[in-house]
């Protein structure tokens, strides 16, 4: 059965406020397929967007685009940059890579809540396997993931955290677990050659559950 447009977009419809969206991707065009269909619902709902990007993954994203022959500048939607020196989109906070997660989050969590404290937004979280990479003692991990599920059922953000799966399987700590113990949908995203197959490992729609979903990245460009 191929994922449709309307499929999707029912899906993401139906999921509530304050839920967090797990999308392990372990091809070569899963980031960006995500990414572009995400925003395309958000700008067809009229709800804002917000993107946490670790170590300019958005603009990797938006070169690949530009290679699949798709102009997309991001300039409707608001960027909290960790890491990184490529600007994309319209920036609202930077936060250096600090050596102390307890330093680095306390940056973000109050650039986040100034602007979640403007209304609802649709987030995606681009690059976080690189964010992990980073840490070396389990106090750091655990840092950061408590912060993670401090933000479960803020009504301010649909959560999507796109992952990719082949680099966060192989590092010390390994954040999908943890990351699929909070939650409520867990999107599974495999394939080569710009053709795939989409799974839910875990979803409160039943009738998702146990099926599988061709879905191709030349259709969902035409969108």
């Amino acid at each position: 059965m191929e994922m449709t447009k309307e499929m999707l977009f029912d899906v993401v419809d139906r999921t509530p406020f304050g839920d967090l969206v797990l999308i392990e991707d372990e091809t070569t065009y899963g980031l960006v397929m995500a990414m572009y269909a995400f925003v395309r619902y958000a700008r067809e709902r009229g709800i804002k967007i917000m993107i946490d990007d670790v170590l300019d993954t958005l603009f990797l994203i938006k070169k690949q685009l530009e290679f699949l022959g798709v102009q997309e500048d991001f300039s409707d939607v608001l960027v909290i940059k960790t890491g990184g020196k490529m600007d994309v989109g319209k920036v609202v906070g930077r936060i250096p890579l600090e050596t102390e997660p307890v330093i680095y989050l306390s940056r973000y969590e109050s650039t986040v809540k100034e602007v979640f404290s403007e209304g609802k937004y649709i987030n995606i979280v681009l690059g976080l396997e690189r964010l992990f990479a980073f840490f070396q003692e389990p106090v750091e991990f655990y840092t950061v993931i408590n912060s993670i599920q401090g933000f479960l059922g803020n009504k301010s953000r649909k959560a999507f955290y796109i992952i990719d799966k082949n680099v966060a399987s192989n590092l010390k700590f390994n954040p999908i677990p943890e990351l699929e113990e909070m939650a409520t949908t867990v999107v599974y995203i495999k394939g080569e050659y710009g053709k795939g197959k989409v799974t839910f490992g875990k979803n409160p729609f039943i009738e998702f559950l146990g099926k599988e979903y061709e879905v191709s990245l030349e259709r969902v460009l035409q969108w």
